[in-house]
């Protein structure tokens, strides 16, 4: 290194050491009395340690100073304000041997430096804003309007002193205002939660619901508890039945469904055994056994012995086959009836009775596996459902009744048979007699039979009703129920199995819509699993025995879905059987989730006989091929495993899964949406068009005009009803989004109005030799046969037409037109009375 810049480095280091110490002899005023004699102590030392080193330098280095002499005239001195030239050493020392400084110590004391003026401008911007807004503010704004709320406080006090406590009358104002605002503010559905609110937060969201219900879809639930309900026979009474029972009421616990109750009813039952038996005797000398195993039973049939008694084929039994036959002097002696099934058993045993057959004989259908035995129960609910030792009423208020005098069970042995049995006995019979179109003879009194049915019974026998409860939150004295048949002669897995698990799906999807959206139903929802559907529909019909009022003045809507079952490859095709007040509604109202819907009257026998017999407007929801009963239904190969290849197919499942939100669409509309969605109109029409085509059938010989003048009078109320549903959407739906109280209280009215439309249009004398319906508008007719759809309206009337009594028809022509009138009179009246909002 030259002399040179060595010296201008000591220049350097010189000035920065002054100008320290000048920042230094600045700050000291600043800071205490021991900090700053540590600093000047500090100073101090280094200037002695400075000198010392500089001295050792002169001493040491006499000719580099000379030249360093030289170079220092070169240095702009007056550019130093601190040091001069007079100052300077003779000889500068060598400062790399000078002691180390630390240059942190000069960045730190200019970062406090810094964060001294960062503390300072925060204080100023604090203090102007208090000058310049908050002491401007509490002078101009605050101190005003506390001076304000004392003179009113005072004012307050004196007025209230006139009135009594002022204390307790505060508290009361302020409890009922604050009161105000919570209710406007959970109405609005301004709080912040996952509920489906919709309108104002009054009503549910549908659409949220379905979309969620759809995504959440769990079709392995419906699969395993599919697997279970069809796992083991369970006839009711049966260990099987108590298992399966126990399964349903824990799976409604697990979905935290509120189990009303278990209810448990005494039946008459019966039960197959292996002792029955069938020979045919073809002459002297020749005998065929037919063998018979434990699926040769029908629930209900009487056991019978007979013996060498004549065999005739009948085809389906119809009322002019059998007329015929006894023209022909085919049923002279005593005989043994051989049947197809048709679509109505009991009818077909009820003629075969009034035509004096010792024995019915009904051969299966034909189907790939001819081995199957179809089992149909023999109870006739032409005459009512329920309990046959108790008809008409629950037991134990009354005595039961013998089985000989029951109306509503065959008096006769009933044998199902398969199709090769079947085939075995009509290949034996004579090409003699009457031809059949399926080409079969009637036979010619040659072959004989013995017969022997024998039948464990019981004649008081549990049957268990499951029955869980969703809450309504507005309207919580008016339900609807969705129902499934559980038992079964075999393991029932498309009948009633699928229903039962379908049942239990939808019990999964609401609960979920509960804990997820906090959602509940307007009103409320009954989920029953009805035991006893083999013994003439025992359970659904002991239970509406046992709470008629009860459930008729709740139940609006009753809606089976027993039927449901899987889908083949048919089409994707849904029959929907249901009271007039809905046939708008499932046609047009609810979407189709792609199924060809088929809209009609109700008339086939189930569960729902009951509620419809009641004056309960009653939905029975079905896979037509299980409607039908197509093979395999109700025989032993109706198993789960015959059918799980379905569930495992992509299309099938998919199927499935709109066929739970069909359903579940079906039950939020019912049970969720404000009104009722009853069509008064649409009634009025379809039961007039019922009533002209009838007339015409009947040739116009009986006076209908005062049922038509009260279909007419309903319509006028429907043309009411329909303004009212148009203003209160105006006023709900469109402008405010929130319902007033008035129009509230008005809703409500409409909906029990509408509510009670079907349990006021009864006869409490019931049908003429039929008591058990008190529903003389939608009951079943004593015979039906192949009659269209519609056949079960005004069933009083077709039964005196069918007997050819002309006077019983119009009066119960006259019945029906004053159930009507009468009905739509207190309809009218309640709407006066109550001031309905127009």
């Amino acid at each position: 290194m030259g002399v040179n810049d060595k010296i201008i480095d000591l220049h350097t280091f010189i000035t920065s050491v002054t100008e320290h110490r000048h920042y230094t002899a600045m700050r000291l005023p600043r800071l205490n009395n021991n900090y700053s004699g540590l600093a000047r102590d500090e100073s101090d030392a280094t200037r002695a340690e400075t000198h010392e080193a500089m001295n050792h330098n002169n001493n040491s280095n006499t000719h580099e100073s000379q030249e360093s002499l030289d170079s220092l005239h070169n240095v702009d001195l007056e550019q130093q304000p601190f040091v001069s030239a007079q100052d300077l050493p003779s000889n500068p020392p060598i400062y790399d041997d000078l002691p180390d400084v630390d240059p942190m110590e000069m960045e730190e004391e200019h970062l406090e430096l810094n964060n001294e003026n960062i503390r300072d401008k925060f204080h100023r911007c604090v203090n102007n804003f208090n000058e310049k807004i908050i002491i401007p503010v509490r002078l101009n704004v605050m101190d005003p309007l506390a001076q304000l709320y004392l003179i009113i406080q005072e004012k307050t006090d004196y007025y209230l002193n006139k009135i009594g406590n002022p204390i307790i009358l505060r508290r009361l104002f302020y409890i009922i205002l604050m009161s105000v605002i919570a209710f406007y503010v959970m109405s609005s559905g301004l709080m912040p939660s996952n509920r489906s609110s919709h309108y104002g937060g009054m009503f549910s969201d549908h659409e949220l619901l379905i979309q969620y219900a759809r995504q959440s879809m769990d079709l392995s639930k419906l699969e395993r508890d599919l697997e279970y309900v069809s796992s083991m026979e369970h006839i009711s009474g049966t260990k099987g039945d108590i298992a399966i029972t126990n399964y349903i009421e824990e799976s409604m616990e697990a979905n935290n469904l509120k189990i009303i109750k278990e209810f448990k009813y005494m039946a008459y039952s019966d039960y197959p055994t292996s002792n029955s038996t069938l020979k045919l005797i073809l002459s002297q000398d020749k005998v065929e056994d037919i063998p018979l195993n434990i699926n040769s039973f029908s629930p209900l049939s009487p056991c019978g012995k007979l013996e060498r008694n004549n065999i005739v084929y009948g085809y389906k039994g119809s009322k002019d086959t059998m007329e015929s036959l006894k023209q022909n002097q085919f049923l002279d002696d005593d005989y043994v009836l051989v049947l197809q099934y048709d679509r109505f058993v009991n009818e077909q045993i009820l003629i075969a009775e009034q035509y004096d057959a010792k024995a019915i004989l009904f051969i299966s259908e034909q189907n790939e596996d001819n081995d199957l035995i179809q089992q149909k129960s023999a109870s006739l609910p032409q005459f009512g459902t329920g309990d046959i030792l108790t008809p008409g009423y629950n037991g134990p208020l009354i005595d039961e009744i013998d089985i000989s005098d029951a109306k509503n069970v065959a008096n006769i042995p009933i044998l199902p048979l398969s199709y090769n049995q079947g085939q075995k006995i009509l290949n034996n019979l004579d090409k003699k007699g009457i031809k059949f179109d399926d080409g079969n003879f009637s036979g010619n009194k040659q072959v004989k039979v013995d017969l022997n049915v024998d039948i464990a019974t019981r004649e008081r026998q549990p049957v268990f009703d499951i029955i869980g409860k969703i809450e309504g939150r507005e309207q919580n004295d008016k339900a609807i129920v969705i129902g499934a048949s559980r038992n079964s002669v075999n393991f029932g897995a498309q009948y009633p199995g699928f229903g039962t698990a379908t049942l239990l799906s939808l019990v999964q999807i609401c609960q979920e819509m509960k804990y997820k959206y906090d959602w509940k139903p307007l009103r409320n929802i009954y989920f029953i699993s009805f035991g006893g559907t083999e013994f003439n529909y025992a359970g659904a019909t002991e239970l509406i025995e046992e709470r008629m009022t009860a459930l008729r003045d709740e139940t609006f809507s009753f809606i089976d879905i027993s039927q449901v079952g899987l889908w083949d490859d048919s089409g994707k095709n849904l029959n929907v059987e249901t009271h007039p007040l809905l046939h708008e509604f499932f046609k047009n109202i609810i979407p189709t989730h792609g199924f060809d819907i088929n809209v009609e009257h109700i008339q086939q026998y189930g569960d729902w006989i009951p509620y419809l017999a009641n004056g309960i407007p009653s939905t029975v929801i079905s896979n037509p091929s299980i409607k039908d009963r197509k093979l395999p239904v109700d025989t032993k190969k109706d198993t789960f495993d015959n059918i799980k290849d379905l569930l495992h197919d992509k299309g099938k499942g998919e199927i499935a899964e709109e066929l739970l939100l069909y359903i579940f669409e079906v039950i939020l509309k019912l049970s969720d949406y404000p009104y009722i969605q009853f069509d008064l109109i649409k009634f009025g029409d379809v039961m007039l068009d019922v009533l002209h085509n009838f007339d015409n059938e009947i040739q116009h010989r009986l006076n209908t005009n005062l049922v038509e003048e009260s279909l007419t009078l309903w319509k006028r109320i429907g043309l009411e009803w329909e303004a009212w549903v148009r203003q209160w959407s105006h006023i709900v739906m469109v402008q405010d989004g929130i319902e007033p109280s008035l129009i509230s209280v008005s809703r409500w009215t409409w909906n029990r109005k509408l509510s009670n439309i079907g349990r006021r249009q009864l006869s409490l004398v019931g049908l003429p030799e039929r008591p058990f319906f008190k529903n003389v508008i939608f009951s079943p007719t004593l015979w039906t046969g192949d009659k269209g759809n519609g056949h079960w309206t005004f069933p009083g009337v077709r039964d005196a037409v069918e007997k050819g009594d002309w006077n019983l028809a119009q009066e119960q022509m006259d019945v029906v037109g004053n159930v009507l009138k009468k009905s739509a009179e207190m309809f009218i009246e309640e709407n006066d009375e109550d001031n309905i909002y127009h």
